[in-house]
């Protein structure tokens, strides 16, 4: 099958399982004439087993096939029946079982168990294939099923922890992850298990006629994108990618609209369908982990038969059995009985039973606009909001739409696709994870988060925090289809706050809390820009910076804003160097707004009047200090500058000096100290290239002596350094900096390094949307021009892009070196003859790098 005939068959209306079904029957009449032809009918038969048991083949789906004989005296017919599909290059997976085989290995392995229980008669013996449904089958099903039963619990929360904790990652594995082809499967397991249920439409036997439809269309739905998927790969595949997503969504017929892209309308029904087999699938274990008689009840409805021994938590809530259980009156008194619900859950931590989450689903309606401005139902969610359990409950109410009927403009972010780089969530998931984030700081177990964990407990009203990220992306609904690199839909920060106002004024707040509300969704993106793209030694930058913060409690609370928010984005978007530099900003503005500095650098002054220091150290730091530029003693801690200034000394005597510090993740600060010439960042650049090192911060400091101190942070020192390592980096940087070497000689180490090992460029799945783009900015400094790029990463980058600065005869004051997902987003500080680049100049090296970054890139 190509991808010409699928679409015939899509706009035939065939259904995914019918799909499925197409190319398992056309499998199973290969497979029927090869084993007809061997001639084995006897004491043999062929039988389909796992994903091929299910009747649910997909073009390069695994074939499992498993022939069954009563002895080992059939495995000689069974050897050449499998020649044969050798022979025609045919891959299957095949085992050979006898009745004891099928049942040890059951009992020894739960996913030969599951295979098993999925079987389907292909050829063969037709009276052996009974005697394995009347005597083995009934022995693998029924045998210790409470055990099989357990296994699979812990499977699934292991598979979700492991490839996905929520639906809505914006590339999704369509098998395995969360709400996907899998969870379906193990519904049907465990039924078989409980209720002796073997097909996938038995399951209407046990779910109501409404879950039963909304999972049929959910699960041909999925079967229909992972035949897609595999033809569009030409391999099995289940990742749903963002290469597919258009093109998928071409297949399936959807159109682009006035607000959202065809992908991602695809895409929102896509998290529509799965959420709803994530909800099923929660519900249907939630009642198998029930006694077995609580379970049949439960599934003919008969929920409060098996409630008893309450405990009060408002008039109309209780806890029965560790649920909560409501009142028959409850709901008819008022709809916010819903929100005292939750308030309910937020106190106590426990779940709603089902039969109260099936009546705040039938009462979803009656939240309308007088709900939203009931004062009854403010005050339930503003307590929810100040309690210790706002993540969960919300995520709660989210997951029961509560939350979207209650504040509409979150509930625009419902499945909502942004296209952004490094983001790997839904707008709303995004935001539910940085709640949680923010919370987990209470009780962080991780070092590297202690700092953030003392500001935050020094926050007082930590439902600010709660409600400015819970908005934080409202405006992000009101972009027209994509964020682009130099395009989109206009700033979103500046869209939500806008919204914010109708919101803030339903909820009647108090000035204050409006006022703090407000400033954190306007400039949640404030701190994170200054930190990663502006330069914070700049004393006009932080004067700025603190300008714009205002108080010392607002820079608090944005700082833990801006680490939520960044720490939600992906998995792994949160580095040690991100912590590095927001905790740099952090501290330098907090000192700013502590009056312990006024942007002059004469602060520093006092602090290093220290009585530890000798007569002889002060005047050689105040000395050392009147050399060196203000940016250096804005952004240096006394302690740094004191060693800053030993290795100052070691020039003078020596021409050149080294310092490398290693922290405990890994990475370290190499200074090099050395008198300026012209390229010297470069050539230093060039050498820890050279070494493979992965550069991702620069400061250039240059005295009015022409004593050069250059700081540059290298992320992987840890994998590379060996002993004698230090000793050949020392050596080569001397020869580099003092003239020895030229920056021809790095290009050829370089390229030697490209051909031996076969170099390739870093995994780009984000560059493949987005192009290199390249912006010089001669308006936020005062001082110096801002050059911004992002490009494909490569070795030999920054090698190649300082050097082409170096031959502009552009001075590179600072650099900001930031590489994610295959990208590098790089931002260089330059002066020309201690000025700004102007006119013709930046023209001549926009040019240039364009030139280097998408021929050499």
């Amino acid at each position: 099958m190509d991808i010409n005939e699928l679409q015939g068959l899509l706009q035939a209306g065939y259904s995914g399982r019918q799909l499925a079904a197409l190319f398992t029957d056309k499998m199973d009449a290969l497979l029927r004439g090869i084993f007809s032809s061997t001639n084995v009918y006897s004491n043999l038969c062929l039988i389909a087993i796992g994903g091929y048991g299910r009747g649910e083949l997909a073009p390069y789906s695994d074939i499992d096939i498993m022939l069954f004989a009563r002895d080992k005296a059939a495995s000689e017919k069974a050897t050449e029946f499998l020649y044969k599909l050798w022979d025609m290059h045919l891959t299957v997976g095949h085992s050979f079982r006898t009745p004891a085989d099928c049942i040890t290995e059951a009992r020894k392995d739960i996913k030969t168990r599951t295979s098993l229980l999925e079987h389907r008669f292909i050829s063969g013996d037709m009276a052996l294939y009974r005697y394995f449904m009347d005597q083995v089958y009934p022995e693998i099903a029924s045998r210790d099923s409470r055990r099989f039963a357990s296994e699979k619990l812990q499977e699934v929360e292991l598979r979700h922890r492991k490839i996905s904790d929520t639906v809505f990652m914006l590339e999704p594995n369509i098998k395995e992850g969360r709400g996907g082809l899998r969870d379906v499967h193990t519904i049907v397991w465990l039924a078989s298990i409980k209720l002796r249920i073997r097909q996938f439409d038995e399951l209407m036997k046990i779910l109501t006629p409404k879950d039963f439809a909304y999972l049929k269309k959910a699960f041909d739905f999925l079967l229909k994108v992972r035949f897609c998927l595999h033809l569009l790969s030409g391999r099995r595949n289940d990742l749903l990618s963002f290469e597919y997503h258009e093109r998928i969504a071409d297949l399936l017929t959807f159109n682009a609209s006035q607000r959202f892209l065809a992908s991602e309308r695809f895409m929102r029904y896509f998290y529509l369908k799965t959420s709803i087999i994530d909800d099923i699938l929660s519900r249907f274990l939630e009642s198998v982990t029930l006694p077995r008689k609580a379970f049949a009840e439960q599934e003919e409805g008969r929920i409060v038969s098996f409630f008893s021994g309450k405990k009060k938590i408002t008039d109309d809530f209780s806890l029965s059995r560790n649920r909560i259980i409501a009142s028959d009156e409850a709901f008819k008194r008022a709809p916010e009985k819903i929100f005292e619900a939750f308030y309910s859950m937020s106190k106590t931590g426990k779940r709603f039973s089902p039969k109260l989450r099936e009546e705040i689903k039938k009462n979803l309606f009656r939240i309308n606009r007088r709900t939203r401005k009931s004062p009854r139902t403010v005050e339930f969610f503003m307590a929810i909001m100040r309690g210790d359990r706002a993540y969960e409950t919300l995520r709660e109410m989210h997951r029961s739409r509560v939350l979207g009927r209650f504040i509409p403009e979150f509930g625009a972010l419902s499945f909502l696709v942004v296209y952004e780089p490094y983001h790997r969530y839904t707008v709303d998931e995004h935001t539910m994870r940085a709640i949680k984030q923010l919370e987990d700081l209470r009780n962080t177990r991780y070092k590297n988060l202690e700092h953030l964990s003392a500001v935050y407990s020094r926050i007082g009203q930590k439902e600010v925090l709660i409600l400015s990220l819970l908005f934080h992306d409202i405006g992000k609904r009101g972009i027209v289809k994509s964020y682009r690199y130099g395009a989109g839909g206009g700033p979103h920060e500046e869209v939500g706050y806008t919204e914010l106002k109708g919101i803030v004024e339903r909820f009647n707040l108090s000035v204050e809390l409006r006022g703090r509300i407000e400033f954190l969704v306007k400039n949640h993106l404030l701190m994170s820009s200054v930190a990663f793209t502006m330069e914070t030694e700049d004393p006009e930058v932080i004067a700025q910076f603190a300008d714009d913060i205002g108080e010392r409690e607002s820079l608090d609370a944005l700082y833990l804003l801006t680490y939520a928010d960044m720490a939600s984005v992906s998995p792994d978007f949160w580095t040690d160097w991100k912590a590095y530099l927001l905790r740099d900003l952090y501290e330098t503005t907090a000192r700013y707004l502590d009056g312990l500095m006024d942007g002059s650098g004469k602060g520093w002054e006092k602090i290093l009047d220290a009585s530890y220091l000798t007569q002889k150290e002060k005047e050689g730091i105040k000395h050392f200090l009147s050399l060196m530029p203000k940016r250096y003693i804005i952004s240096s801690t006394p302690e740094r500058i004191y060693e800053d200034y030993r290795l100052s000394l070691d020039v003078v005597e020596k021409g050149f000096a080294l310092r490398v510090e290693e922290d405990v993740s890994g990475a370290a600060e190499i200074t090099i100290g050395a008198w300026d010439k012209p390229g010297l960042f470069s050539r230093a650049v060039g050498v820890l290239s050279s070494l493979m090192m992965d550069i991702c911060r620069a400061r250039v400091y240059t005295g009015t002596n022409g004593m050069v101190i250059d700081k540059i942070q290298v992320s992987n020192w840890q994998t590379l350094v060996w002993e004698g390592f230090l000793s050949v980096l020392q050596d080569k940087l001397k020869d580099a900096v003092c003239g020895a070497e030229t920056p021809a000689q790095y290009e050829v180490v370089l390229q030697k390094i490209k051909d031996s090992q076969g170099y390739v460029h870093a995994k780009t799945e984000v560059y493949g949307r987005f192009g290199p783009f390249i912006e010089i900015d001669n308006e936020t400094s005062s001082e110096s021009s801002l050059l911004e790029f992002f490009a494909r990463d490569r070795l030999g980058l920054l090698f190649d892009v300082t050097s082409l600065i170096h031959e502009k005869d552009i001075d590179i004051i600072s650099a900001r070196i930031n590489t994610e997902s295959g990208i590098a987003h790089d931002i260089f500080s330059i002066q020309q003859n201690g000025k700004k680049v102007e006119g013709v100049t930046i023209h001549e090296l926009l040019l240039l790098l364009w030139e280097r970054l998408t021929e050499r890139g």
